[in-house]
């Protein structure tokens, strides 16, 4: 009996044995942690006998870093490739970042036109688990030789038009159908659209998946393609370049083109232009906004802020600023005794997505209006005075009319004498 169940029990081992080693091999879905893409390939098509090389990212998009990474290219009938150049292995990739790395591979001289499966596979750590993805290569020239067209970019623009770290946004990509009926025959002037991607090889993250199916576009027609994009926080000021793919129902025609978009971090500045000045309500500011972004900013408003002290208006809103745009905004303060400290807050929005930038001034201590008692002091002392400066006009003018009487009638005395 003890002899049996010695038996059972080794059975169940080494079917739980071969079963993990049966899973140990490779897989078909995506690790929980790494996504892999494929970004560039160079050239594109590849032709048959031709060398190609696949720019590989790998991005970490769990919550810790992962250990001792290892992607490699699978060589099979179509694709092959030294041992040196198939594989590559990081010692960590942080939570949140990528790694690039080119491979470079062989087409056969026999493989046949159309698209292929490149099977790229990576494990973590010490795993014998590999977690296979696969991606389609072009190989040769057209595939649908009934529908060409002339595909071309007609217009690349964004929203916002220029971004501000931390910013996210839309890429619009207009494609057009450059052909015309008198170009080709009747049935090659279409262009039918396979898929459009865009992709970043730099800081800049597309979130937007590839686009796939998007039909044909009659000779003069176009499409716009909205690709989401986000900037990272710590992305200096400067431009970037993404890549559009566009697969067309031809390999010649398809489209590889670099995107431009440029990221700047200044704001809306506000610069005190003058000192404060005293008025009937206390004090009075006049503040400077100008417009350092090199993009068009939106729905600007200058709030002012300040402990113990109210301003008119509350709030001075402006609206649309181009770059260098300068407006002026003024402000009426009532000011509290001990502080002189006001910040300026400027809100507004750079395509769908809010900023603040704001200064701080010192304005000065508070002007102290006169009491009622010595406003009415001041008042008397003024009447007092205009009444003194009119007295001693009028007594001045008084004493000259007299004289002049007293000058006339001794005239009179003497004529009568004579």
């Amino acid at each position: 009996m003890v002899k049996k169940t010695f038996y059972s029990a080794l059975s169940v081992f080494l079917i739980l044995i071969l079963a993990v080693s049966l899973f140990s091999g490779t897989a078909s879905a995506s690790s929980p942690g790494l996504k892999i893409t494929l970004v560039d390939q160079t050239p594109y098509p590849v032709q048959a006998g031709q060398q190609v090389r696949f720019w590989i990212q790998a991005e970490n998009i769990g919550s810790g870093p992962m250990n001792n990474v290892t992607i490699e290219v699978v060589p099979d009938g179509i694709f092959s490739a030294s041992a040196h150049d198939i594989s590559r292995t990081y010692s960590t990739i942080h939570s949140g970042t990528k790694v690039y790395h080119e491979y470079i591979m062989f087409v056969a001289s026999d493989a046949p036109d159309g698209p292929r499966d490149l099977t790229v596979r990576h494990k973590v750590g010490n795993s014998t688990l590999w977690i296979e993805q696969k991606f389609t290569i072009g190989i040769g020239g057209i595939i649908d030789p009934s529908s060409r067209g002339t595909l071309i970019i007609e217009k690349v623009s964004s929203s916002p038009e220029v971004f501000m770290p931390g910013d996210t946004g839309i890429i619009w990509v207009t494609l057009k159908n450059n052909a015309t009926a008198m170009t080709a025959g009747s049935n090659t002037t279409n262009a039918r659209i396979q898929s459009a991607d865009l992709y970043s090889k730099d800081n800049i993250i597309v979130t937007s998946e590839a686009v796939n199916a998007l039909g044909i576009i009659a000779p003069g027609d176009n499409i716009s393609i909205p690709f989401r994009v986000s900037i990272p926080e710590d992305t200096a000021d400067g431009t970037y370049l993404l890549m559009l793919g566009v697969n067309g129902s031809s390999f010649e025609y398809n489209i590889k083109r670099n995107i431009e978009i440029k990221v700047d971090a200044a704001g809306i500045r506000t610069i005190q232009s003058k000192a404060p000045y005293a008025s009937a309500a206390g004090k009075t500011v006049e503040i400077d906004i100008v417009n350092y972004h090199q993009g068009t900013v939106r729905g600007v408003s200058i709030i002012p802020i300040a402990e113990g002290m109210t301003f008119y208006p509350t709030e001075y809103f402006i609206g649309e600023m181009k770059p260098d745009d300068f407006f002026t905004a003024k402000f009426n303060i009532t000011q509290g005794a001990g502080n002189s400290s006001v910040e300026f807050k400027a809100v507004y929005f750079n395509g769908d997505n809010a900023h603040e930038d704001s200064m701080i001034f010192d304005i000065g201590p508070a002007i102290t209006p006169p009491s009622k008692v010595m406003t009415f002091v001041i008042y008397l002392a003024i009447i007092l005075l205009l009444a003194a400066v009119v007295g001693h006009f009028y007594l001045k003018k008084k004493k000259n009319m007299s004289l002049l009487e007293y000058l006339k009638k001794g005239r009179k005395q003497t004529e009568k004498k004579e």
